[in-house]
This record gives C-alpha cells, structure tokens and sequence, in this order.
C-alpha cells in the first residue's frame, strides 16, 4: 500500500462507501485526483500500519462523518490518526457531514452518543488494566471527533440543496483547489469512463518520441468530450506543458475566437495568463515558440472541418517529441485512408445494458439502481436511448420525482420516436420542464446565453420577467444546462432546444419566437415580415463572412501567410486602427427602421453594424436588452424606446454623446459604451436610479464623466480602462457608496485624489495600472508646465504626518485587490498608509520606482499575493506577513537580498526569475565575496586553495539557478546553504593530499577513528570543463542542455541515509579552461568512526565534463601536545570546527536543521533550494516519489558499474548510450521539477 502514493485519503464507514463513498471516490479519480479509501474487513495488525502510512503520505484527509461512522472502530482509530497527522505534517483536513449535523459531532450527541454509551459498558465490563487501556482510547476518540468537527467543512444538508452528486462535485473543487489542480470538470456520475478511457490513458503514457494525434470519435451525446476530459484529468501533469480547447468549432465562429482559441494555448502551456494577441499571424509566431520546446498534451474538443483537421495535422512538425495530440469529432470521415495510418483512431461505444441503468438510476433516483415500482419503466426508457450517455443523463433528471403518469406519458412519446432521432428523444427533457416560463429562459439561453456571465444573463433575464435565479437551478439540475461562472450547453442540447424553435414555423421564420440565423434575420428585416412572435433577434453582419469563412480563418489559427509554415519572418505587432477594424461597419447593411414596428414583443434585440433608417420610435417598447455593435449615428436618436432597457450595450460605437439632457431610464442596470473612440462625454446620470454596472473602458476621447455619477446609489461596477484622455473625476465620484470594483488602468492623464477613492466605502478592488501616481514625466518637453501641475495636484492630495507626499493612507479599508503597477510609484509615496489596508489580499507593485518596500507590510495580515515584477531598482525586501502565499519578484535587477521571507518551506510560492543580482535569501542560502567571511574559514579554504606557488586567476561566470541567470565575478565568491560551504576557482587537478580520488563518478571511504580528533565534516572537490562546444552552446536551454547541476550524492551506508546535494549557484568554465568546485559539508552526528561512506556524482548534466573528483574527511584540529597533530594526516586534513559567519550562528547552521523540510523520503534527502516547492505540503506527493526514484535508487545502481570505459573526448560522450540513457533520466527530472512548479 505504501509504495503507492495517493493525494487524498478517505476515511468513511463501511454502509455509506457502497453508495456515497463509491460515487466520491469515483468523482475524485475521474478529476485526476488518487483517493484511497479502506474496507472494514482488509485490516489486520500488519494493515494498520500500512493504513498509518498511507495517512501519513497522503495531502489531503476527506472524512465523511455518518450515522455509522461513530460505530466503527477502525474508523476512530483513522480519526486520530488523521489528527496526529495534521497536528504532525500540517495536513489538510476537510470533515464531510453527510448525514449528521456538526454538532452531533462536535458534542458526541444523537448517534454519537449512543455509540459511546456502549463503548462505555464494555470497558466496564473488562478487567482493571483492559478498562484503563479501553477508557484512554475513548477519550481519544472524543477528543479527535470535537478536534475535527471544530475544522467546519462542509454539510449536505446546507450546501448544494442536499443534492448529493452536486455536492460531491463541490467537495472535488475543495480538494482540487488544496492539491493545486486545475481540473476540468467532468460527469458528476462517471459510470462507464473507467472502462474506456483506459486505452486512451495507455496511448498518452506509451513513451513514444513521436508526435502522436488520436481521434476520438462517435455520435453526438456519446460522451466524447467527456472521456478526452477525462484522460486529459488524468494526464496533463505528465506533460511540460498542456490546453484543453473546448467546442473549438463553435468558439472558431465568434469575432475575436481565433484568437482567444490562441491566447488560451498560450495561457495554458505557458503557465501565465497572456493578455493580447493583436491579430492571428502574431499567435502563430508565439504559438511556434511555445510548443516546440516542450512536451505538450493538447485536446481539440469538436473538430467538425476538414480543413481544421488539416491545419492540426500540418502544424505536426511543430511539436516538439513526445507531444500527444487529441481530437474530438463526430464525424469519422474526416480522416481518409492516409490519415487514419497516422492518427490513432478511437471509437466511443455506447453504454451496455448494466451501465446504461447505473447512470439512468443516479440521475432519477440518486442511487445506483431504479426503485422497485420503477424497474420495468426504467428499463423501457433505457432501451429507448440506445446507450447514448447524454439521453440518459437529460432523461433520469427530467423523470427525477415526477409520478408513474409522468412516466408513462414520457414512455410513450418515446415509443413514438425512431432510434435514431436523438434530438426528439432529448426534447422530452424540455417538455418535462414543470412550466412555461421555465422552458422559455432555456429557450432564450441556447438562442443568445450560451458561453455568457451567469449574473449578467440573470440580470437581462430578471429584467425579462422571469424569476431566472431558480429557473436557472432548475435547467441545471436537469442537466439541460452547466452552471459555472458562465452558462454552458452541450451542443446537441443546444441544437435540440433550436430545433423546437424552427419547429414553430419550419419555412416561415417569422412566425417563430426567437431568431439567430444570419440569413432568417436578414430575410425577415428586408421583407418586413415580422410578426408579433418574435421576441428575440440577433443580426451579426460579420457572421455573414465568418461562417463562410471560419474553415480558412481556423487554418490561419495555425499558419501564418506572412510567417509561413514554420513560421520563418515574423509579422509586425501592431494594432489596426479603430476606423479599419470598423471598415465593415462604414459599409454596413442597413434597413428601415418600420421593419420592427410589427415587433411588439421583442425583448432581446443584437445587431452589428447595421444602420437603420426613418423614425426610431418605430422600434417596440418591449426591448429589455438592446446590444448595438458599430451603431453609426454621433448621438442616440431622441425617439429611440429606451425606457424598459435593462441593458444598453453600444460598443464600437460612432457615439461622441450618448443623449442630450435627463432620460429617465429606471429599469437600466447595464450600460456599456466600450471601444466607442469618438465618446467624449457621458450621459447625465440622474434618470438612471438602478444603474449597477457602467463600462466605458478604451473609450479614447472621452474627457469628462458627468457630474451625476454621484447620484448612482446602486452603482457596482465601473470600468475606465485605457480612457487615455480623461483628466479627472467629478467630485460626487466619492458619494458611490455601493461601488465596489473601479478600474482605472491606462488612464494616464487622469488626476484623481486619493481622497476622493478613500471615500468609496464599499470599494473592494481597484486596479490602478498605468496611472502617475508617483513622478511625472514631462509632455512636449515643456517640464515646468509638469512641475506646475505636479504642485497643483499634489496639494489636494491625502498627506501623511510629517510629509508632504502622496500617500495611500487614505484609500478606503475595505480593499481587498489593489493594482497599482507602471504608477511611478517611490519608496516615499508607499511609506505611509499600507497598514491601514488589513483587508488586502493581493497587492501588485509591479513596474515601479521602487528601491525599498515599507516596514509596515508586515502588517497586512491577510495578505497573501505580492507581485513586484519588474521593480528594477528594488534592492532588498523587508519582513513580510506570514499570510503571504506568492510572491512574485521577476525581472528585478536591483534586488540582492530578501529577508524574513514567511513560510517559504511550507507554503509560499516563490518567484524571482531573472532576477540577477540576487545574492542572499535569508536563512536559505547567501552568495558573497569570499574575503568577507570569517578568518578561520578563510585559514581553510587557504588551506585547500594554496596548492601552488601562483595564486590562480579568481574571474568565473556563475549560473543562478533561483532566477536562471548568469553573471561574471571578478572576485571569489562563497556560496554557504544547508550548513555547506563552497566556492569555484580556476584549477585543474585535485590535491594530491585528497585521500581519495578518481576519474570516475563514485567514492567510497571509511571513517577511521583518530585520537583526540573530532570530525567535523566532509570535503569535495570537483574539476570540470565544458562538454562538447555543440551541446554547450545550447546552455540555459533545457531542451538541450539538460538540468545544469553538478548533483553531489552522499551516502551514509552504515546509517542508512542519503543525501543529493544541487548548488543554487553553478561556476560555468572558460572555452578550454577548467573550473574547480570545493565544498565543505558540516554534518554534526550524521558522520561518525566507523561510518562507510559513498560519495558519486548523479545527474551530471551533458552541459559538463568531469574531470577529476576527490573527498576527504574533515577534523577539528588537535591540540599542540596531542602526538596525532604530528602525523602527516593530521597535518594536511586538519581543519578549526567554526561558524562560518556571525550571520548563520543559529540551528539551521548544519544540515540537521534543513534536512526535515528538504526529505523526498525516509532518510532520503534532496538539497535543492530552487527546486524547494516539490517539499510544500500541497506538493504532487508523486513527484516526490518519482523523484526520489530516479535520483537515489536508479543512479546508484548505474554509478556502481555503468562508467567503467568513460571516453576522455568530449565529442565522444555525445554520442555514449551511457551517457545519453543518463541525459533521458536528467529530462525526467527536469520534467518532474518544471511540473511541481
């Protein structure tokens, strides 16, 4: 059981693991998560122990406190244990209530009561030491069951609305969310893609080099997205780098969907969020860079095109080896005879008959089988569905608590329909839905919601008339519709829900109630045919040329004309200008405005760049949302109807004014004006009580927001981004009591006070980018004119005691987001105010003129996110608050030393790449010229460096492998981390007094016992060069350069521990030169007389050539008088036992004081400072035992015989199977590392 790490542990009794616990193991492993759970009956004395260890090694501890629970002792026994755990390793631990209230637990009352009481009778019963032993465990038991109820968690009854399988999939989140894990969501009930997914899983883990591409394909609703979920669950993190790219047909038809298909490959290979393509060459380019690089996994979920297959197939040779590739598709044509001896071809087979009813059964009956009165009728709807999993999913949850009449009347509809008409079959769903209201908000959301905000829709829909919140419950639950932060709908649901609506009126568009096609839209605009029935309208006229389009533009995704196939060239990065991205608008199609008057129930109204012409007021009434892309006039016609308008969309505009004077518009909450770069002003604000959202974000020209804003009691959210020329805000802006997110990024010009943001007492985030908070650059080189205003504003300005500069004292204190990067902002302007923020959780300082942060930081604490990318003249980092969880530091060149860093072994993530000159992280490890260490250290290393007459040349390049950098020292430096003290020189042999030596990679030594003499550590000495010129150019590169360490291996045999040892600092040698590397290991009790030791060289990178190693002992030097100060070994191996530096005079000094935050395993120890986030608590337990595989037990059994013909050319080591078999290892490695970060 040991040898198999798992991420979670579930400890539950034995009644509720038949039916719940199956489900929520089933849920857990099918989101990629390893659950283990026990049987009452698999336990002995033996299995106990391997129980504990299980614990002990699993990250999360899940326990589901039942009715039974308190019955079974084996499940006590677990709770305490899974107690000592937390209390021992710091283990998450998430009780589960399912069937019991907390405080049942928490008291011992109810069923836990009357469990103790009988525990209580027999240890009364018992012998005198029986009953004391029996008495202790009971009091354990009680203490562990109120320890663990104290932790919250999570109780069926209050969440979910007792729903059993959407509660299980909150409980994955929870657990998904503590391991790290951006799963994807999957079936809530898995049945059957165990058994199928299973050669997929085979497929992805095959070890081929090749760039493999499989093709799933099958039926609609056969669950093809679902198993690639699945296995892409179970396998991304066995990639560098992976995207899931979800209905890439559907999303390949929207305006900007090419190019956020690419912006999310991207994103996800890249591990950070990319923020603009600004046309689809420029993705291509990136896109080439990325992938080929790295081993990728990437899924394309719904390839329905020829030509989109062909671009996946001709980008092949992009990948770099060992990438997989998988496809969705219905339509197995797609692939001919040349294609299908390429890609791997997988067919989804529906459910057997056992399996079809399992998942029927969950969804109608929350259980694994049907109830006795409903078995016959189960059966009968099952036979109707064939296998296919989404009939049987949307049917069981539409047949969920409805009569036996319910039933029989579904039956029949059913028997009425040819197997293969599955969309009639799914339709029964809808008909089933318990009113009309309720299948008219399905109807407008698979007509123009899918993929949109769920509070937005809500709002639009509420404003409709419906009461959507529980509508929208109700779809979910009936599986019609996903429910996340946006509304998602499979697509034959979709097309189902379509379908009814053509099926309204199959050759008369006009006579149905909602229209989305471009062609019926313009064929009922231009005959003015539009009826009373129409209630919603959309008429996109670039849909016209995307649809027809959308093959090419899907190949363009991939290959770039101007880049080429391999993308040779690279395009320019510009950005088109408003008038030519609105080219098609200047041409738009236009209509007369009386072809609406028949229209008087419209409600949901989207047009792009259309023009109207005549009377405006011809338009219906009715209209609750009027989304108007492109609208072309300078200000909106006075007899437009706005008056029912929930929201008022208008981007891309040609508006300079939105309206002259006061419309009182009650119903309006949206109002979106973004992207209308002629905007110059806003709207009075008076007639708009219910406003609760307004976007105005790149609006270019708009110079003055009304001073009425004040008056917008409701008002949530605003948004000003990038509105370059607007200079200030009115001063009623601080009367938005409600507002609770601004941002103002990109508003370079604005002048605003933080006085006025002080005062917004809701505000909860505020992103501030880009703004001048701090210095002012000079416009037009007129600097006086800057100074003046500079004067001016800073007068209005909050001032801290004592100063007369801005400070952020004043912001309001319920912040919990705050973005201030590119503001100018100096150590003065952050010295006052960030402690009166104790609700900030994040905080970006990123590109500032920074030198030092405050004192006060400390103080946030709630903070947990601090970024400082690109704070160049950042120098050092003061105590940070141990709530801190990130911290980001990248491209701080300035930055040399960061103290009192929080949790950094625990939990905090840490991130200073290219970051150059850092040199010490306190407590972790410090960099610095040797001569600024003590005397008596310095008699040693003169000790070891004095080998000749000539002091040797001391310039040598250093690689930092914290920030991936490389900078040249003239002076010596001394690296000190784990209690090692080390250096690099120039030299090319070992010295001759080195007792022990070798051209190959392993050592082994005795520790013989001196008199009077102490040990006190180890020395090592390395030479080596540079490999071969070819692979060195490559250095820095992992693709080729391998992992760039110089692992030293020490092995206690006699002991039982292991030790590897990776430098952060890593001496690169001159062309034809050769560098030595001396350490000095302090080991305290782990090295004694009578000790073998091994000491050999794993993971030697291609990147360097070893020369020559050597080791020796260390020992205290012996007093005068003693006879042993005068035997030559004495002499030449003496050493003075001292702390190196005043700095390190603590117990972290030698290596005991790391060696527990640093173990991959029982006595096995892998120090290495930049790889420290595989030993966080929240760490992928199996990179840890992967690792600790191949560093320890695969290359000591190599290094015991594997280099016996070693060639001394270094070009011939290129091509040594020896050497590349350790090369593959070193990518593993590397792998694993890259993963866990």
């Amino acid at each position: 059981m040991s040898q198999f790490p798992y991420h979670a542990f579930l400890s539950l009794a034995t009644k509720i693991d038949k039916y719940f616990g199956n489900h929520l193991h089933s849920a857990l492993s099918n989101a990629g998560i390893r659950a283990f759970s026990v049987n009452e009956l698999d336990i002995d004395e033996k299995g106990c122990k391997e129980l504990q260890k299980t614990i002990q090694d699993s990250r999360v501890l899940i326990v589901v406190f039942s009715e039974d629970y308190p019955s079974s002792e084996r499940c006590l026994d677990e709770l305490v244990f899974i107690v000592e755990s937390k209390r021992a390793f710091g283990r998450f631990v998430l009780p589960v209530f399912y069937d019991v209230d907390p405080s049942e637990v928490r008291k011992q009352k109810g069923c836990f009561e009357q469990a103790f009481l009988m525990y209580e009778e027999r240890y009364k019963s018992g012998i005198e030491v029986r009953r004391l032993e029996w008495l202790q465990k009971v009091k354990e038991w009680k203490a562990a069951l109120t320890e663990v109820a104290d932790l919250g968690g999570m109780v069926l009854q209050n969440q979910s609305d007792g729903c059993e399988s959407r509660f299980i999939q909150e409980i994955v989140k929870v657990v998904a969310g503590k391991l790290n894990r951006a799963v994807l969501s999957v079936a809530v009930h898995p049945v059957g893609i165990d058994s199928r997914v299973k050669d997929i899983n085979l497929w992805l883990q095959d070890g081929s080099t090749n760039v493999d591409i499989m093709a799933v394909y099958g039926m609609g609703g056969i669950g093809k997205s679902t198993l690639a979920k699945t296995a892409y669950n179970l396998n991304f993190d066995k990639f560098d780098g992976s995207s899931f790219l979800a209905d890439v047909s559907k999303t390949s038809e929207r305006h900007d969907g090419l190019v956020s298909l690419q912006r999310q490959i991207l994103s996800n290979v890249l591990g950070k969020k990319v923020e603009k393509i600004y046309n689809v060459d420029e993705g291509v380019i990136k896109i080439q860079e990325a992938i080929q690089c790295r081993r990728i996994l990437l899924v394309l979920d719904d390839v329905d095109d020829r030509d989109q297959l062909n671009a996946v197939l001709g980008m092949r040779e992009w990948f770099y080896p060992g990438s997989k590739i998988i496809i969705t598709t219905r339509n197995q044509h797609l692939f001919d005879a040349s294609e299908v001896c390429s890609c791997k071809m997988y067919k989804v087979t529906p459910l057997n008959a056992q399996e079809s009813i399992q998942l029927f059964s969950w969804h109608a009956f929350g259980k694994e089988k049907p109830s006795e009165d409903h078995e016959d009728l189960s059966e009968k709807v099952i036979l109707h569905c064939k296998g296919t999993p989404l009939a049987l999913k949307v049917l069981g949850s539409s047949l969920c608590d409805r009569s036996i009449d319910v039933w029989e009347s579904a039956l029949r509809k059913l028997k009425a329909i040819p197997d293969n008409k599955i969309l009639e079959k799914l339709r029964i769903s809808y008909d089933l839905l318990m009113d009309d209201d309720i299948q008219k908000l399905f109807l407008d959301i698979v007509c123009f919601f899918v993929g949109k905000d769920k509070n937005y829709v809500i709002t639009i829909l509420d404003g409709c008339g419906f009461f959507s919140v529980v509508g929208i419950q109700i779809l979910s639950d009936r599986c019609l519709i996903e429910m996340e932060d946006r509304l998602k709908v499979h697509s034959l649901i979709q097309d189902m829900g379509r379908e009814i609506i053509r099926q309204e009126s199959p050759w008369e568009p006009w006579k149905r109630s909602r229209l989305w096609r471009y062609r019926d839209s313009v064929n009922v605009l231009s005959a003015k045919t539009g009826t009373e029935k129409i209630e919603g309208l959309v008429l996109d006229k670039g849909m016209s040329n995307k649809l027809s389009k959308v093959v090419k533009s899907f190949r363009s995704f991939f290959f770039s004309e101007e880049a080429g196939l391999l993308g040779h060239g690279y395009p320019r990065k510009s950005r088109k200008h408003f008038d030519d991205a609105n080219e098609e608008g200047s041409n738009g199609i236009e209509f007369e405005a009386d072809t609406f008057s028949k229209m008087q129930r419209l409600r949901i109204l989207q047009l792009s760049y259309v023009r109207l012409s005549g009377f405006y007021s011809l338009l219906p009434k009715s209209l609750r949302l009027l989304c108007w892309s492109g609208f072309h006039m300078k200000i909106i016609p006075d007899d437009l109807p706005l008056e029912s308008l929930v929201s008022l969309e208008m981007k891309k505009s040609y508006l300079e004014k939105a309206w002259e004077g006061i419309k009182i518009l009650k119903s309006l909450k949206i109002l979106n004006f973004s992207h209308s770069h002629f905007l110059k002003t806003t709207p009075d604000f008076s007639g708009l009580p219910h406003l609760k959202t307004l976007i105005l974000k790149d609006c270019i020209k708009l110079a003055k927001i009304h001073e009425s804003i004040g008056c917008l009691d409701g008002l949530v959210y605003l948004n000003l981004r990038d509105c370059k020329n607007l200079r200030k805000l009115p001063g009623s802006f601080c009367m938005l009591k409600s507002l609770e997110k601004l941002i103002i990024s990109g508003c370079s010009r604005l002048v605003t006070t933080v006085i006025e943001l002080g005062k917004l007492e809701s505000l909860t985030i505020l992103q501030a980018d880009g703004m001048n908070f701090g210095q002012l650059a000079p416009v037009g080189g007129n600097e006086n004119s800057w100074r003046a205003l500079w004067k001016n504003w800073s007068s209005k300005l909050s001032r801290s005691p004592g100063s007369n500069q801005f400070s952020v004292s004043s912001l309001s204190i319920s912040l919990v987001r705050l973005s201030l990067a590119k503001c100018n902002l100096t150590d003065d302007v952050l010295s006052f105010g960030l402690s009166n923020l104790p609700s900030l959780c994040f905080l970006n300082l990123s590109e500032n003129l920074i030198y030092n942060l405050p004192q006060s930081i400390k103080n946030l604490g709630m903070l947990r996110d601090l970024w400082l990318d690109g704070c160049l003249s950042l120098k050092s980092l003061p105590e940070l608050p141990p709530s801190l969880v990130t911290l980001k530091a990248v491209r701080c060149a300035s930055l040399e030393t960061v103290t009192n860093l929080p949790n950094l072994m625990t939990t905090l993530f840490l991130d200073v790449m290219e970051s150059e000159s850092l040199s010490e992280i306190s407590g972790i490890f410090k960099l610095k010229p040797i001569d600024s260490f003590e005397v008596e250290i310095m008699n040693t290393l003169g000790l070891l460096l004095n080998l000749d007459d000539n002091t040797p040349d001391t310039v040598v390049e250093i690689f930092n492998r914290f920030t991936s950098t490389k900078r040249i020292y003239s002076a010596q430096q001394g690296l000190y981390e784990f209690g090692i003290f080390s250096t690099y020189f120039p030299g090319n042999e070992v010295p001759s007094w080195f007792s022990h030596k070798s051209e190959r990679r392993l050592l082994t030594l005795n520790v013989d016992s001196l008199p009077n003499i102490k040990i006190t550590g180890l020395l090592i000495c390395i030479i080596y060069t540079r490999s071969s010129p070819r692979i060195f150019r490559f250095f820095g590169d992992s693709k080729h350069g391998g992992t760039h360490t110089i692992d030293i291996n020490v092995q206690n045999i006699t002991k039982g521990l292991n030790w590897i040892y990776a430098p952060s600092f890593i001496g690169i040698p001159g062309e034809n030169k050769k560098l030595a590397f001396l350490c000095h290991w302090k080991f305290g009790k782990y090295l004694q007389a009578g000790d073998q030791i091994n000491v050999s060289l794993p993971c030697w990178s291609k990147t360097f050539k070893m020369k020559e190693f050597g080791v020796a002992l260390a020992y205290d030097k012996p007093e005068p008088d003693q006879s042993s100060a005068s035997t030559s070994e004495g002499r030449v191996l003496a050493t003075r036992h001292t702390p190196i530096s005043h700095d390190y005079q603590f117990e972290e000094s030698v290596m005991e004081g790391f060696m527990p935050s640093y173990q991959l395993a029982v006595n096995h120890y892998y120090l290495s400072h930049p790889n420290y986030y595989v030993f966080h608590d929240d760490a992928d337990f199996a990179v840890r035992s992967t690792l600790k595989e191949k560093l320890f037990e695969d290359y000591y059994v190599q290094i015991a015989g594997a280099w016996e013909e070693e060639e001394d050319d270094d070009d011939s080591i290129f091509d040594s199977n020896d050497d590349e078999d350790d090369e593959a290892t070193l990518a593993e490695i590397e792998e694993l590392l890259e993963r866990s970060w």
